[in-house]
């Protein structure tokens, strides 16, 4: 139960995470939203499959969550650097 909660929760998040900093990186516009959007789409299946490729329920959770982690942090930077511009 907690490998489908990671798989459907942080598999979500993480899509999510990489749909924004492609929306971040490509500036204000739909054409960045649909981008961002189809982004997520396929990173989300992927990330479902990592989920239940690992060992076990905690390296599920700790990768999705560290790699979210990791693109919010980019997409924060890349929000920063595109508003100073």
């Amino acid at each position: 139960m907690n490998r489908i909660a990671a798989a459907i929760i942080g598999g979500y998040l993480f899509a999510s995470c990489g749909g924004a900093l492609l929306s971040a990186l490509n500036g204000p516009g739909s054409d960045a939203m649909l981008g961002g959007a189809l982004l997520g789409l396929a990173l989300y299946a992927p990330a479902i499959i990592w989920a239940f490729a690992t060992r076990s329920a905690r390296r599920a959770w700790a990768g999705l969550l560290g790699a979210s982690f990791s693109l919010a942090v980019l997409t924060a930077v890349a929000g920063a650097a595109g508003a100073a511009a």
